[in-house]
C-alpha cells in the first residue's frame, strides 16, 4: 500500500478521534485533507479502503458512524504489556475501540503486532503504523486482489 494512501488512513482515523460524536462529514475530512496537499483521488482511495476494512461500521448516510455507547470489554494490558506500551499508546488503542475501529481480536492482534515489531516501547506512531494492516487483514471481506489500489489520481496499481 501506498505510504501516502497510509498517512491520509491514520489522518482520518485522528480526525474521527478528535471530533465530537457525530459531528464530522466526509465531505469535512476531504476538504481537511485536500488542504494539508493530499490529492482527491488519494482521499477517494483511503476512504474507500477505510469503508470495506471496518464494514459499515465507519460511514453511515455520508456522515461518521457515531461512537458505541458501551463497549461489552476493555482490554486490561498484563504487567509485562505495560513495561513496553506506553500509557499513549494504550490510551490510543482504547479511543480506537471506543470509536468502534477496533473489534477485540483486532485489538489482540495490534497489541501482539506491535510487541513484536518494537525493539523497546510501542508508541503512538507505532501502533498508527500498524494499524493500517490490522483493520485490513482482520477485515472477512478481505481478498488481495478485491480492492483496486490505486496510487491517487494517476490510477495505476499499486503493490499490496
Amino acid at each position: 500500500m501506498d505510504n501516502r494512501i497510509v498517512e491520509i488512513i491514520v489522518a482520518i482515523v485522528d480526525k474521527l478521534i478528535e471530533v465530537p460524536e457525530d459531528s464530522c462529514t466526509v465531505e469535512e475530512i476531504t476538504n481537511s485533507l485536500l488542504e494539508d496537499g493530499f490529492t482527491a483521488g488519494e482521499i477517494n482511495d483511503a476512504l474507500a479502503w477505510l469503508y470495506y476494512a471496518v464494514d459499515d461500521r465507519l460511514l453511515t448516510n455520508g456522515r461518521i458512524a457515531a461512537r458505541s455507547a458501551s463497549r461489552k470489554s476493555l482490554r486490561v494490558l498484563s504487567e509485562f504489556e505495560k513495561s513496553v506500551i506506553s500509557p499513549e499508546a494504550y490510551g490510543y488503542i482504547l479511543q480506537l475501540t471506543q470509536l468502534g475501529l477496533l473489534d477485540d481480536l483486532q485489538v489482540e492482534d495490534l497489541i501482539e503486532r506491535a510487541i513484536g515489531m518494537c525493539a523497546e516501547t510501542v508508541e503512538i506512531a507505532d501502533i498508527k503504523q500498524i494499524l493500517p494492516t490490522v483493520l485490513l487483514e482482520a477485515s472477512s471481506w478481505f481478498s488481495p486482489g478485491r480492492v483496486p489500489w490505486a496510487n491517487g489520481d494517476n490510477r495505476k496499481p499499486l503493490p499490496h
